[in-house]
């Protein structure tokens, strides 16, 4: 998310897919919130600037999410070389800064995501499930999160 004036928005699904490009002009919190809850519950609100913007933080804190920013804020350049495949998607800055933040935040859990896929194994189907309990803190254990959606099933 890129806050201020005018909002970014990316929205990027477990496998780093884009499913929401968008900038809102003058948007309130709470029709931001509401927005944001038409594609489900945010896992990871991430920002490309350090420290990160308490708007952030405060949608954090409603979601229940964790949070993401950089040890150092990115430059344009940056920004720039992580968006490049997307180009044609980003309509303006507020969009390139919200997709770079996305982008930055899914690759620092991309390790994560892949010792995931390996522990399912032949149960793809309990990936989101997984990432989602392992992100909200529920579990340390990828194999007993596993274990334990596998009883309940």
């Amino acid at each position: 998310m890129d806050p201020g004036v005018t909002v970014g928005i990316a929205v990027l699904d477990l496998h780093g897919k884009i499913i929401e490009l968008t900038s809102k002009r003058d948007v309130k919190k709470s029709d931001l919130i509401k927005y944001i809850l038409k594609f489900g519950k945010p896992l990871i609100i991430a920002s490309d600037v350090n420290p990160m913007p308490k708007m952030i933080e405060k949608l954090a804190s409603i979601f229940g999410s964790r949070t993401y920013y950089p040890e150092v804020s990115l430059t344009n350049v940056e920004k720039e070389k992580i968006v490049r495949d997307f180009e044609d998607e980003i309509k303006n800055s507020h969009q390139k800064d919200a997709l770079a933040a996305a982008i930055k935040a899914f690759r620092s859990y991309h390790e994560l995501f892949i010792r995931v896929e390996k522990s399912l194994k032949n149960r793809e189907e309990m990936y989101d499930d997984v990432i989602k309990i392992v992100l909200e803190k529920k579990s340390d254990s990828i194999i007993d999160v596993i274990r334990s959606l596998v009883k309940k099933k």
